[in-house]
């Protein structure tokens, strides 16, 4: 069966795979392509379609917002019905057990799935927060900067393949977790400094890399070291207005540091400067920052570039590249990629 949409001819199957792709990471229902997949759709591809989203086991092990399937439900059968296509039983009957189910455990934790299929047939299960902020701090949800970033890894593997890697602000850690599974980094340390994102942090890295060997630590800095055979693990309390007394160079001296949607809040640039003025100080300026911003507000990160250069900093800024393994609205908010160096002789 082959349907057209947009003229393109796309097979159910595949179709249903970019809908199961979208759904498990919670992409806005208005931003997904169903790809013609609902105007005319049989008993038996609803009932896939089921069982590739809701019913998938992945979703029914560790559940995405149930307001969100919520959602996703109500438009196929909104869409069903004004099509006069006739609905599977299973499609009524699963929106009314999550609809009765809205207000259930994660509303009331305040917590929730999303799940990420990346290249090399893998996923990365993410807990996130429900809100966007939460306990006082941002850090618990996946951003938009974090999915570029991830993409710009994907076009530019060899940069990172092999290398110390060092992630500022590290949130819930798509962008950390990506790397640690993609680019097989030598070492790759996730930090970030608020107790509940560290511990989420943390939890996430064990969920997502199960047959790790769990190694000891004396610094208590790091709440979790994992040996995954082809990398080395880590998550970090990093603070970065007391970096100097972190031993992260005990750690790790990283070759890349990289850092998505850390550049918001002027009452940051300071500590941020700080933290990569003594990361490039421990790497003798050999390190390269791999900087990935939502451009809400020009003037401000305009102000943070700025302080870059003024301590002699180099900034060339990186082609964004499309949406392809990584969803997000590129309408909403510029999204700027940069790569920064110092000369190796700057003192």
């Amino acid at each position: 069966m082959f349907q057209k949409c947009k003229n393109k001819t796309m097979n159910t199957e595949d179709a249903l795979l970019l809908v199961r792709k979208n759904f498990l990471c919670c992409t806005p229902i208005n931003q997904i392509d169903w790809h013609g997949l609902l105007d005319d759709i049989s008993w038996e591809h609803q009932e896939q379609l089921l069982d590739a989203t809701v019913n998938n086991p992945l979703v029914l092990q560790y559940p995405v917002r149930v307001a969100y399937q919520v959602a996703f439900l109500k438009h196929i059968i909104h869409h069903l019905n004004k099509m006069n296509v006739e609905q599977h039983d299973q499609l009524y009957e699963k929106y009314c057990n999550l609809l009765s189910s809205q207000s259930g455990i994660d509303d009331q934790a305040g917590f929730s799935f999303k799940h990420y299929e990346i290249p090399g047939n893998d996923v990365i299960t993410l807990k996130e927060s429900s809100s966007f902020i939460s306990e006082g701090t941002t850090g618990l949800c996946s951003w938009q900067a974090s999915k570029a970033l991830c993409e710009f890894v994907t076009n530019n593997l060899e940069e990172f393949r092999g290398k110390n890697i060092l992630e500022l602000g590290s949130g819930v850690g798509l962008t950390g977790i990506f790397m640690a599974k993609y680019c097989e980094p030598s070492m790759i340390v996730l930090s970030d400094c608020h107790n509940s994102v560290i511990n989420t942090l943390r939890q996430n890295v064990e969920l997502n890399f199960p047959k790790g060997t769990r190694v000891d630590t004396d610094n208590p800095l790091i709440s979790c070291l994992i040996d995954n055979i082809d990398s080395i693990v880590a998550v970090m309390d990093l603070d970065w207005s007391y970096i100097n007394a972190s031993n992260l160079n005990q750690l790790i001296e990283p070759d890349i540091l990289v850092g998505a949607d850390i550049v918001y809040d002027h009452a940051l640039f300071q500590p941020l400067l700080t933290a990569v003025n003594y990361i490039f100080a421990i790497t003798n300026n050999r390190c390269k920052f791999v900087l990935s911003c939502t451009e809400r507000n020009q003037d401000t990160l305009n102000d943070f570039l700025e302080m870059l250069v003024s301590t002699k900093y180099c900034i060339n800024e990186e082609t964004v590249c499309p949406s392809k393994h990584f969803q997000w609205d590129s309408s909403s908010a510029k999204i700027r990629i940069f790569s920064v160096t110092r000369d190796w002789s700057f003192q």
